[in-house]
């Protein structure tokens, strides 16, 4: 039981009561949440002023805010690839310095004789030397930048993600869920036969539809499917168990109910199946050019009714898609849908580049087809926005990956950056906090070096005193540290 004023203590659903939910610790949101029977709950989020029951579904270490704990200390704690470069780059630097200044030490005693003035100058040359700075060049920036992220709702599980983001080129995008809200709605059901069935005319043809698809669909996971699960549920339909379920993923699904070879599935598949379409494919067409999704309703190899689904997209999309480009990077639309539903789409987003009727298990595949196109030096980067468990081979084989907050815990526990924004705008505030902190990193290593450049030659020469050498050595450290904390000016939806 979750009381009003008190913080949820594990991650949950709601069972019984309406309430709304103060979520901003976890996803910056200052506007509470309105929840009611069925939808999650976290740990650390505040209820409003109703009572809530739960069912707690994650407890302690599975909770959301301790995966968000480890993910960020994780990231803190990792070496970006320009780290390991300024690692090698110290392991030659410390003996090199150490030379030099048995050399200051040597040149100095044999040209005055003054035994005092060598040590001091071979001192002043190790204290001006400490690689301090450049030490904390990277890591500093990092820690920033990725505690900057957090705020943000951008999860980036280590360094290396953060350092590939920068290079990104192209960006894979799924529709469903990423573009779009990802709860899909019926609102189209044809006919396609005569208004009643053998001598019964009693019969209501788009429940008739509706019932067979959604018992067909009930097991399925698809959001296309839940759609229509759900309006028949709305709609107060009883749903029957099919018997002899097949299921072709990314196609259909086909089964026998009350004696009736039913199938359910793609315009497309049932074209293959040799279906006899009987004006679908027209009626098909229309609804496609309208931005729905269209689903077919065989029964004993002829398909009787046509469902439309559409899902909404998401308000954001198009000024997302539109940063995106300003930031220099190609954005590609992967869809299952058919080419004249996935146009209309990428047409109101803004894309230009897209590719329909992409199975499940071809995303991988097309992310390594865009990614093998690049440049002959092989340097084109490609990422992957993702909410799904079929997004996961596809998040899996991109150079960075982007998984949505509300995706499929598979999806999440692939990506390399998590985004608790159901929003693609926090895939160019990703990008360009990567590009701010590595940005942070070249102009600490530039200042380090010229620093020790400057710095070391001076020491030799005499012009420096220990004691200088020392306070300056401290300065440049701080000054580092100091220039990794103007990345806290860095915010959401600054490029």
């Amino acid at each position: 039981m979750v009381r009003s004023g008190e913080a949820a203590p594990v991650d949950g659903e709601v069972l019984e009561g309406e309430s709304t939910v103060n979520e901003a610790m976890l996803t910056g949101e200052s506007l509470p949440v309105v929840k009611h029977a069925g939808d999650k709950v976290f740990a650390a989020t505040i209820n409003g002023e109703g009572l809530l029951r739960v069912r707690a579904t994650g407890v302690g270490s599975h909770t959301l805010l301790a995966s968000i704990i480890r993910l960020v200390e994780e990231a803190q704690g990792s070496k970006a690839p320009m780290q390991r470069l300024v690692d090698q780059v110290a392991a030659i630097f410390v003996p090199v310095v150490v030379v030099i200044a048995v050399l200051t030490f040597v040149g100095w005693w044999l040209l005055t004789g003054d035994f005092t003035q060598a040590l001091i100058n071979a001192v002043a040359v190790l204290v001006i030397a400490c690689p301090c700075a450049l030490g904390l060049a990277t890591p500093t920036a990092i820690m920033v930048g990725t505690g900057q992220g957090a705020r943000a709702g951008i999860l980036i599980r280590n360094a290396e993600a953060l350092e590939r983001a920068e290079k990104l080129d192209v960006l894979v995008v799924d529709k469903t869920g990423t573009l779009t809200e990802g709860q899909p709605v019926v609102t189209d059901i044809i006919n396609l036969v005569p208004q009643k069935i053998g001598a019964d005319e009693t019969v209501n043809l788009p429940a008739h539809f509706l019932t067979l698809a959604a018992s067909l669909e009930q097991s399925a996971t698809h959001p296309l499917a839940t759609a229509i699960v759900t309006r028949a549920k709305d709609d107060g339909l009883a749903l029957v168990t099919p018997q002899n379920v097949v299921t072709m993923p990314g196609r259909g699904v086909s089964g026998e109910i009350a004696g009736q070879r039913v199938a359910v599935g793609s315009v497309a598949w049932m074209e293959t199946q040799g279906r006899t379409m009987a004006g679908a494919t027209a009626a098909a067409a229309a609804l496609a050019t309208q931005g729905a999704s269209v689903v077919a309703v065989a029964v004993d190899g002829m398909v009787q009714g046509l469902i439309g689904i559409r899902d909404p997209l998401r308000a954001t999309s198009r000024a997302a898609v539109a940063r995106l480009h300003a930031l220099g990077i190609t954005v590609v639309m992967l869809t299952g849908d058919n080419a004249t539903t996935a146009a209309v789409v990428a047409k109101a987003i803004g894309i230009t580049n897209f590719e329909a009727n992409v199975l499940p298990g071809d995303k991988a595949a097309a992310v390594k087809r865009f990614r093998d196109n690049g440049r002959l030096d092989g340097s084109r980067r490609v990422g992957m926005v993702g909410d799904g468990i079929n997004d996961a081979p596809a998040l899996a084989a991109a150079d960075v990956s982007f998984a949505m907050g509300a995706g499929s815990g598979v999806a999440m526990q692939t990506a390399d950056v998590t985004l608790m924004h159901n929003d693609l705008n926090g895939v160019a505030d990703a990008i360009s906090l990567s590009r701010a902190t590595l940005g942070k990193i070249r102009q600490n290593l530039f200042f380090a070096f010229i620093y020790n450049v400057l710095g070391i030659p001076a020491a030799a020469f005499g012009l420096l005193n220990p004691v200088i050498a020392g306070a300056a050595m401290a300065a440049s450290s701080v000054s580092v540290v100091m220039s990794s904390l103007r990345l806290k000016n860095w915010k959401p939806g600054k490029d």
